[in-house]
């Protein structure tokens, strides 16, 4: 179950990724990535509120302290994530993003082997170095397609691998710490993740000018949202479900079986995308890196 927990959240992650990249154009200032995820994060928290409901599970709700702080941590690295993800998006090719989002993947692995003991067999370190090598490929070829990222762009996408490895591990944390209802813990999740969210659109919304640098006035939050608002309603959707299918396929799969295979099938996946939706070039060196990524999930899953 745990392997088809997580093609599921690989579906819904796709199709998310698309909506991101489809609305990044509209992006200029992160007052705006902000306000845009918060709304999200709002529908989220609906979406997680309706699914308790229809299951009668309203009551779960009340939970600990503990609960609450592993939510928290999970939030408040969601929130950062998915606004530096958004930001980042507008900077490059699409796939640069998931080729630094294997940050986040050693970051839960090395967590999850200090904390709680998963162990990583040597065939599948190997399978690790492998995916290593698949994204060295990948930068390469981004370079040869893009002008080389700035130093800006460099820091917003490490950003967005730790931000989403801490993430990841938080679902880790949630069941070995405490288990129970996913649902419960992706709402709660959300809830913080919108309360940061708001309170930096806040702070971001009071600098922000009023118009461009050239006299133009530029567009409020309000109204982006309402150009893309369908595409934020898909994203919302997309975002629960693949944060609630990894966490459970978290109750089964080990940390070095579940994040290696979902950010591994996520470089696939949004290689194809960009080149049949976006039009970004499948060069040699491409190919190479979608061949290495493949027989390093083959290698960490099956040896």
């Amino acid at each position: 179950m745990g392997y088809l927990f997580t093609f599921a959240a690989l579906l819904c992650g796709a199709v998310k990724g698309y909506c991101g990249k489809k609305t990044s154009g509209y992006v200029s200032a992160y007052k705006d990535a902000m306000f845009i995820n918060m709304i999200r994060m709002l529908f989220c928290i609906a979406i997680g509120f309706l699914l308790l409901a229809l299951q009668g599970d309203v009551s779960l709700l009340w939970v600990d302290l503990v609960t609450l702080g592993i939510a928290a941590l999970s939030g408040v690295a969601t929130s950062v994530f998915v606004v530096s993800w958004l930001v980042s998006v507008k900077r490059g090719a699409y796939m640069m993003l998931d080729v630094f989002l294997m940050l986040g993947v050693l970051v839960t692995l090395l967590c999850s082997l200090i904390f709680y003991q998963e162990a990583i067999k040597l065939t599948q370190w190997l399978g690790i170095g492998l995916l290593i090598v698949a994204v060295l490929i990948m930068c390469s070829y981004n370079n040869s397609i893009k002008e080389k990222i700035t130093l800006s762009s460099l820091g917003l996408l490490i950003l967005s691998g730790l931000s989403n490895g801490i993430a990841d591990f938080s679902q880790k944390m949630f069941v070995k710490e405490i288990g129970g209802s996913a649902a419960v813990f992706n709402f709660y999740t959300y809830v913080f993740s919108s309360i940061v969210l708001f309170i930096f659109w806040r702070i971001f919304s009071r600098k922000a000018p009023a118009e461009a640098a050239d006299g133009v006035q530029t567009l409020s939050s309000a109204a982006i949202l309402k150009k893309i608002f369908g595409y934020v309603l898909v994203m919302a959707a997309c975002l629960f479900a693949n944060s609630f299918f990894k966490t459970l396929a978290a109750t089964t799969l080990n940390a070095v079986q579940l994040y290696p295979l979902n950010q591994g099938c996520g470089l696939i996946l949004s290689s194809v995308m960009s080149a049949v939706l976006f039009k970004e070039k499948l060069t040699v060196k491409c190919i190479a890196g979608l061949c290495v990524a493949f027989a390093a999930l083959l290698v960490i899953n099956l040896l």
